[in-house]
């Protein structure tokens, strides 16, 4: 059967969202000898380099646009990895997905959409089964906090990709937002982190090549065809991945609270696709 382009728009969005979802345990791991900031840094300069190889310099004119993008993109990716210094994967992953009530309102905010009430309902649904997802997190305020700085940077970020992306090329975009959040990284990070990067490699390349790339490719190929409202529920499926890989591969627990949370998450992405 043919996909039509908005069923591979919404099939490059759940694959988007499993991708991100599988960061969480892969940078927190990477936390016991990276800083923070060195970690995304490597994110955002192993992104740049392939985006400058498939797309070229880009053209002035994308320049602009690229680098709001990646001023949002850097300081969502900081406060996240701030906040798993502290912070479960789960937890993390849950509480990142605060952006599914923020970006609909954003983007009637700042691009003017036009939002159904279904839009509105389906969004705050599916925060709700975040909170409860998140129910049993309260003794990691601090790095809650970072991650709530984090899920409004996202929302902001998605917002500024439904605004731009049909503007510019996808690769001139993604290079300045990558160039540029590897640029703001540089005052906070010294050479001699990169003393341990030999034996983090394999995860920094994934980080880098799969997820700064694949993944936010994916999004950007998703959100021509699909509204950022509806994007960022699908999107917000990284934080059930999130849970699979901390309950599978990371030990950690959910209780019946949370499963019925997880049970609305995919509710409100079931009803906000569904034609």
């Amino acid at each position: 059967m043919k996909l039509n382009p908005q069923n591979k728009a919404l099939l490059a969005l759940f694959a988007s969202a499993m991708l991100f979802g599988s960061t969480f345990l892969v940078v927190k791991n990477l936390l016991d000898d990276l800083s923070p900031m060195f970690v995304v840094f490597c994110r955002f300069l192993i992104a740049s380099i392939f985006f400058l190889i498939i797309g070229g310099i880009p053209n002035k004119n994308s320049i602009k646009p690229g680098l709001v993008m990646g001023f949002f993109l850097w300081l969502g990716y900081y406060t996240q990895t701030e906040g798993l210094v502290t912070s479960s994967t789960i937890n993390s992953g849950v509480v990142t997905g605060f952006y599914v009530v923020l970006t609909p309102l954003l983007s009637k905010l700042i691009n003017r959409t036009d939002l159904q009430t279904k839009n509105y309902v389906f969004s705050f649904l599916g925060f709700t089964g975040i909170l409860l997802i998140s129910s049993t997190s309260i003794d990691q305020m601090f790095g809650n906090l970072f991650t709530f700085i984090c899920a409004m940077s996202y929302a902001i970020h998605i917002v500024l990709v439904e605004k731009e992306v049909n503007n510019f090329n996808i690769s001139n975009l993604m290079f300045v937002q990558s160039l540029f959040g590897a640029s703001l990284c540089m005052p906070y990070i010294s050479i001699i982190e990169a003393t341990p990067i030999v034996q983090n490699i394999v995860p920094i390349i994934f980080l880098g090549l799969v997820v700064n790339v694949g993944a936010f490719y994916l999004q950007l190929f998703g959100q021509k065809f699909v509204k950022a409202s509806t994007s960022s529920l699908i999107l917000s499926l990284e934080a059930i991945f999130a849970i699979l890989i901390g309950i599978s591969l990371a030990g950690e627990v959910l209780n019946l609270i949370n499963w019925i949370g997880v049970a609305i998450v995919l509710l409100s992405i079931f009803g906000a696709v569904k034609e």
